[in-house]
């Protein structure tokens, strides 16, 4: 009964009605930034979400990469633009971010982005055995991307943070310049696999786990609101018909993560974050994992 309740409530939020969704007359071409280098493994299960929301809403659209690699704030500003390099982006929610962008309010990976285990050196492990309380990991020296809100999240929560380019961090935590680079769970072994030749001594941390309410939100252009609004409406959907779950209990890059990083098992740190929109704070539990 309580799951029928909420699939009414966020049907009615969305605008959506409960009958067989009509096809759009519309057909929607969709630019989003170009994947960095081993990046398209992180891609997939966006884009997966991305056509799941299309073809449930019964929309006509086409997805292409942008010509050029953009960092998270250019990006946004090229949707705040409308000038139709990109007209999507998937990056982490924040209240600033949104600048008048139309905000698809549906967490991607169901939170997995603020799930954070550490990338370290392999021989840095006895040093992170002996963390037992959050006030421990104080002493320690974090690395995370120029740009990101995660640096602001965990130096909110403070620890301590250096910034560099996301190429660089994994040198810095390769050296020693850093000591632990903090990664969403489905994303630390993959990237480190990918980078094996590169630094080799890196390894993915056994026992420990910040977190804190986050994930990857689609974030479309200005103007572009009815993009936006047909992308929500197949979420809800999926989520109502349960083609979401599916997709995301059957998804190798969901369920390889969770089965190599194992968060229930791990001493877990929760944070707050500060920098969620009031909007944000009010997403329904349902789309989280809790």
């Amino acid at each position: 009964m309580h799951r029928r309740r909420f699939v009414l409530a966020a049907l009615g939020a969305a605008g959506v009605t409960l009958g067989t969704p009509a096809a759009s007359q519309e057909h929607f071409e969709i630019v989003y930034p170009r994947i960095r280098p081993g990046g398209d493994v992180h891609a997939a299960f966006a884009l997966a979400v991305l056509d799941l929301a299309m073809k449930t809403a019964k929309a006509s659209y086409t997805a292409r990469q942008a010509e050029i690699i953009m960092e998270r704030g250019r990006a946004l500003a090229e949707l705040a633009n409308g000038n139709n390099t990109i007209n999507l982006h998937w990056t982490s929610m924040e209240a600033k971010a949104e600048r008048g962008l139309n905000v698809v309010r549906i967490p991607i990976h169901r939170g997995l982005i603020g799930y954070r285990v550490f990338v370290i050196r392999k021989d840095r492990q006895k040093d992170f055995d002996r963390i037992e309380r959050f006030s421990d990991l104080k002493a320690f020296t974090c690395g995370q991307g120029l740009g990101w809100i995660d640096a602001d999240i965990l130096t909110a929560a403070g620890l301590e943070v250096q910034t560099s380019t996301y190429e660089t961090m994994f040198e810095m935590t390769q050296s020693g310049r850093v000591d632990y680079f903090p990664r969403g769970v489905v994303e630390a072994f993959s990237e480190l696999e990918g980078r094996q030749h590169r630094e080799p001594d890196l390894s993915v941390e056994k026992r420990l786990m910040l977190k804190y309410r986050s994930d990857f939100i689609f974030y479309v252009a200005t103007g572009q609101e009815a993009l936006a609004n047909t992308i929500e409406k197949g979420l809800v959907l999926a989520y109502r018909d349960g083609t979401y779950m599916r997709l995301f209990n059957s998804h190798p890059y969901i369920q390889d993560a969770l089965a190599r990083t194992k968060p229930a098992s791990r001493k877990t740190f929760q944070l707050g974050n500060p920098y969620l929109s009031e909007a944000d704070r009010r997403i329904p539990d349902e789309y989280w994992m809790l």
